[in-house]
Formats: structure tokens, sequence, C-alpha cells
């Protein structure tokens, strides 16, 4: 046995002969801290052969070790960090560490020969949750190489007894670039580097949970960065990306989400804060059937009183999932979403709902978002039985093609439906291919306002029998509900219901009362403090009435007064000063407009 181990280690220092002798002039014990020389110039080794000390004369090694290759140092200074094979080698009592400004999952002794075509290659997780440890402490980027794809089972990024004992820095605190994206179709390019979840295990693919607590914030994390990375699940993922109660600095850009569990959903976040998103794809693969439930991005609260807030989604693309974009509480009964910024971006082709905003929803803003061939609503607004409705909703310049394909008359069968909410507000939204336009709940939908929309095209259904705005529910005069400018490049066959006209016409913010008391005082107002006054005053009187004062103005407020029959003249006095100073006998055919000057009335126009 003796003559054997010093023959092994005769072949161990042979093997070291060639690769030794250009390093005869480094310093061997010295504490002087030098540039490492090019790899020629140091001792080239295996991890086996510095483990069995063939190089503890020499400060500098290259690892000669496939992917896992690199320079070492000898750290001198260093007796306790334990040998991980990736970024220290133990050799005796020496340490030598890794020197290197960025990590590969390779030095860890990942594979990355996931094939995406034959659904096979090599279980990563171990080598990969070895690197998120060890980056999410020392705080160093993990790059990924281009083309590879990484087999795994879920990755933790925070500290669990069981899951992921090994994570020592607060949940998060981690930077992921990747060389390229590429999932434009459903399908992984070659040039794009992945995580990839393994089939049949029902879990997340990403996982970052944190705990929110203001007096202790270490306890919520943060700082997640992902860059280039495409994210694959499996067939029972249940979220591919999933963070809870993380604070701060969360930054995804140039990624991609492909989900291909029909019920899991693509990135969800529950009750986070700060979130950018930059160029993003999320993609399903439903068919328009319905039978996709799974949610592309789904943002709600744990139950927590935090605020899900500050977030951007810029340019961020969700298609053929089952919900398209979900936020609310959902089943929490507490806890806020928003403020919310989406800029620009496409949610297309989704099996429910393009767009879904629940209960408890504040402040968002969309501009530039385009919507696209959904099988029910584009948008839906809708608490869904919330105890906080969504609340200060803005679309602006929204582009609407094909959304409600169901076709079959009822709610879902709209572009838009606004079944709740406060403050809820369409500027200039753009409807091509449209069947039904919108349809809204006058008795729950308090605020909304629809400014300029623009019917550009519609298809056969909205020709034959499609409405452009509907509602329905009970009016209430005080919800405010406002109508400006509708324009009609091709028609559908109604442009506007009945029950939505009259909502307009006869709530605080469209303005119209009827008048019928024959009374020679009237009021235009609505309602006690704040609310507006009307702007379209009816008479129809069923005897002979001279109208002397209509009270209840608001300063520099016009006013129409139209008439139903020719039993109301409008006198002229110092309350209602009329051009020349002669009272207006009302018709049928007639309109009599004022403005409210603070003290009086001034006739604006007529016509007889």
């Amino acid at each position: 046995m003796k003559h054997r181990n010093i023959i092994a280690v005769v072949v161990l220092l042979t093997g070291l002969t060639a690769c030794l002798k250009k390093s005869a002039e480094l310093p061997l014990e010295t504490d002087n801290e030098t540039d490492i020389g090019a790899i020629n110039q140091v001792p080239s080794a295996t991890m086996a052969q510095i483990r069995a000390g063939l190089v503890d004369g020499y400060r500098v090694v290259y690892l000669d070790e496939g992917m896992q290759s690199g320079i070492f140092k000898y750290d001198y200074s260093d007796t306790t960090t334990v040998d991980d094979s990736a970024m220290t080698i133990v050799s005796g009592l020496r340490r030598y560490r890794r020197e290197t400004t960025y990590v590969t999952l390779e030095m860890f002794g990942a594979r990355g020969d996931y094939d995406y075509v034959t659904k096979a290659g090599t279980d990563d997780t171990g080598p990969i949750q070895k690197a998120l440890n060890y980056c999410s402490k020392k705080g160093t980027e993990i790059k990924l190489l281009a083309g590879k794809k990484y087999l795994t089972h879920t990755l933790y990024l925070y500290k669990d007894s069981l899951k992921s004992p090994g994570y020592q820095a607060k949940p998060g605190r981690i930077k992921i670039t990747g060389q390229a994206g590429g999932i434009a179709t459903g399908d992984l390019e070659p040039q794009g580097a992945g995580f990839v979840h393994v089939n049949n295990e029902t879990a997340n693919l990403i996982e970052c949970i944190g705990s929110f607590s203001i007096s202790s914030p270490a306890t919520m994390g943060g700082q997640i960065d992902f860059e280039n990375v495409n994210f694959i699940g499996g067939n029972k993922t249940l979220n591919v990306i999933y963070f809870e109660s993380c604070q701060g600095q969360i930054l995804l850009s140039n990624y991609t989400v492909q989900i291909n569990n029909p019920a899991g959903n693509g990135i969800t976040e529950v009750t986070t804060w700060e979130t950018e998103h930059h160029n993003g794809l999320i993609r399903g693969q439903a068919s328009g059937s319905g039978s996709w439930t799974g949610i592309g991005l789904d943002i709600k609260s744990n139950e927590s009183t935090g605020q899900t807030n500050m977030k951007i989604y810029s340019n961020v693309n969700v298609y053929k999932c089952g919900y398209g974009i979900r936020i609310g509480r959902r089943t929490a009964s507490v806890g806020t979403i928003g403020p919310l910024n989406f800029i620009g971006g496409q949610v297309s082709l989704s099996d429910q709902h393009n767009m879904w905003l629940d209960g408890g929803v504040y402040n968002l803003v969309s501009t530039g978002q385009q919507f696209e061939g959904s099988r029910l609503n584009a948008i839906l607004i809708d608490s869904d039985g919330a105890n906080d409705l969504p609340r200060n909703i803005k679309f602006t310049n929204t582009y609407l093609t094909g959304g409600g394909r169901i076709e079959d008359g009822s709610n879902n069968s709209y572009a838009i439906h606004i079944k709740d909410g406060v403050g809820v507000e369409f500027d200039s939204p753009l409807f091509n291919n449209l069947g039904n336009g919108i349809v809204f709940n006058k008795a729950a939908t308090q605020g909304l306002v629809i400014r300029r929309p623009v019917v550009r095209t519609v298809r056969t259904y909205g020709t034959t029998n499609g409405t452009f705005i509907h509602a329905y529910g009970n009016t209430v005069a005080s919800n405010r509900l406002t109508l400006e400018d509708p324009l009609f490049n091709q028609a559908p066959a109604t442009y506007i219901s009945e029950p939505a006209l009259s909502a307009f016409l006869t709530t605080a913010a469209g303005g119209r009362l009827s008048v019928g008391n024959n009374a020679a005082v009237v009021s235009c107002g609505m309602g006690a403090g704040t609310l507006q006054a009307a702007q379209i005053l009816n008479f129809n009187n069923s005897a002979p009435t001279t109208v002397t004062n209509i009270t209840g103005g608001q300063l520099f407020r016009e006013l129409l007064l139209t008439f139903s029959n020719a039993l109301t003249t409008i006198a002229s006095n110092e309350n209602i000063k009329l051009s020349g100073n002669i009272a207006f006998s009302g018709s049928t055919s007639s309109t009599l407009k004022l403005i409210w000057m603070g003290t009086y009335w001034q006739e604006i126009s007529r016509s007889e």
C-alpha cells in the first residue's frame, strides 16, 4: 500500500511537470498582492490535484476542469471557508478562491443541456440553487451562457429551513443576466438561455417569499433583477415566477415566460412594491375554446395591510393565456393595489378576459395598450365581491380589436364591461373590428367618463345586431356618467341603447332633468353638496306655465332648455336675461341655451 501511494504521487507530479515549467519564477509564499498573469504563467491543475496539495507552492493556479475552469488565488487570510467545488477549493489549510467579477452556473456544476425538442436534459437544480445561495450573499451577478437551457425543480430566492436552508441573504438580492431572449412564437430559439421547469411537479419554477413588516424591513427583501432570460413552465407549474412580500427594486427586462399548464400562471406578484417590467413576453398556448383558466400576469393582495404599489409595466405583452392580466384583492379583505402604470404592450387572444381589474385596484393608468381578440371582454372592471371597488382607473388611447368574441349577446360579448367602479375613464379609445363596444352597470358605476371614443370598423356581428354602448341596472342620479363626442366611421346596429342614453342624460354629470309640476320657479340642481347642476332641463308641463326663475345653477355652467310641448314660456326678467328682453315660448322643436353668471342667467343661443 505504501508503494502504491508513492507511485500515485509520482504520476500526479509527472502530469504537472509541463504545467509548472513556466511557473518557476512565480513567488511562492508571499503576501504581496500581484496582478494575475496570463494563464500560461501559472500552473494548471485539476480540482483533485489542487486538493491533493500538488500546487501548494503557488499563490495563483489555473483550474483546468471543463466549464468550471478559471483562475484561483490563495487567500492567506481565510482559514474557515468550506470547499464548495465552485468558488473555493481547499488544500489542507489553504483556501484557493476563484477570481471573477461574475459567475456562471457551469462554475457550480450545471450542465444546461436541456433539449427543447426531445424534452430531456440533466437535472441542474442542485448546482443552480448553490449558485443562487452564493450570489445572493456575495452580490455577484449570474451570467447565463448563450443557448444554455437549465432543467430544474423549484428555485428558491429566500431562506427556508426546509426548502432552501442555504439561502442566507434577505429574500431576493439576486441578478441573473442571459445572452438573448426568444420565445416569440412559443418555441425557445437556440440562442435563448433559460430555466425550464420539470414536468409533473405541482409547484413554482422561481419562488421568492418575504414577510410584510414595516418594523422589520429585512424580512421583505427585494433587489431582484432578471435580464434577457427565458422562463419555461412545466405541464403542472403553478406559477412560472412567484414573488410575495418583496419590497423594492424588482426589475424584469427583455424577458420571456412560457406557460404550459392551462390552469397555471405566468408571473404572480402578491403584495410587492416598486416593480418594473420592460419589454416582456408572457405566453400561453390557449386555443380560444375557454379551456385555459390560468393568468398571464397576476397581481393581488395576500391579506396583509400592505399596499401593492409603484409598479411600471412597459411594453409587456401577454399572449394566449386564460386571463391575460388580472389585478385585484381577490379573496383578501385588506390591501390595496396601486398606483400601477401600463405603457404600451399588447394583451391578445385570451381564453377568458384580456384584463380584469377587481376590488382594491387604485390609480391604475394605461397608456397606449392594445387589447386583441379575447373570447370574453377585452377589459372587465368588476370588484368580484370585494369590499372595495376599483377606483380612479384611466385608459388613454387604448386600441381594442376583436374583443368579446363569444358574441352571445351577453355582457361578456362587449369589448369593455364595467360592472362597478369609482372614477373610471376611457379617453380616446379606438374600437376596430367591433361586435359590441361598452356595457356598464348604471347602479354601481360612479364617475364613468367615456371621452371621444372612435368606432373604426365593425365586423358582421356588430353590423347586424351589435351595440356600441349599452347599460343595465337602475339609474342613480348622483353617479355622474358622461359620454363625450363619440365618432363612428362605421356604424354598429345600435349606437347607444336607450338605457345607456337615459343614464347619460339623467345623471349628475350628463345633467338632464325633466320638470312637469307647472311651477313658476324650478331648480336645475341634482343633489346637495358638491353635486353638479343639470346640463339639460326639459319641460313637460301639463298646463300653461311661465317660468320666472331657475335655481341651482353653477357659475359659468351652461344649461340647455328643451320642451316636450308648447305649454311653457320662459320669462325675461332680472333672473333670466333673454335677447331683446322678450319672453321665449317653447315648442317641441325649440331649444334655449343659458349660462349662469352667478346672480342671473344669460341667454347664449336659441332655436325656434
